[in-house]
């Protein structure tokens, strides 16, 4: 599948859905950092970083087929 094809799939709809997780002072932080060079919230740094990890294993995920136009 091409990968812009993916992406886009990944990011069209309405993000309803919330994922929470714990973080350490110091990984806050180096995310706010990160975020901050990047000119990104934290939350859009967090969605580029998983998007990224999801298109590189989308091989492993059997029912996402082609992305939907």
């Amino acid at each position: 599948m091409d990968e812009n094809k993916l992406r886009k799939h990944l990011l069209k709809n309405n993000k309803t859905e919330r994922i929470i997780f714990a973080a350490t002072p110091e990984m806050k932080s180096a995310l706010e950092t990160l975020a901050e060079e990047r000119c990104v919230s934290v939350s859009a740094l967090l969605t580029d970083l998983a998007v990224a990890e999801l298109i590189a294993n989308h091989e492993l995920i059997p029912d996402w087929g082609e992305a939907r136009e």
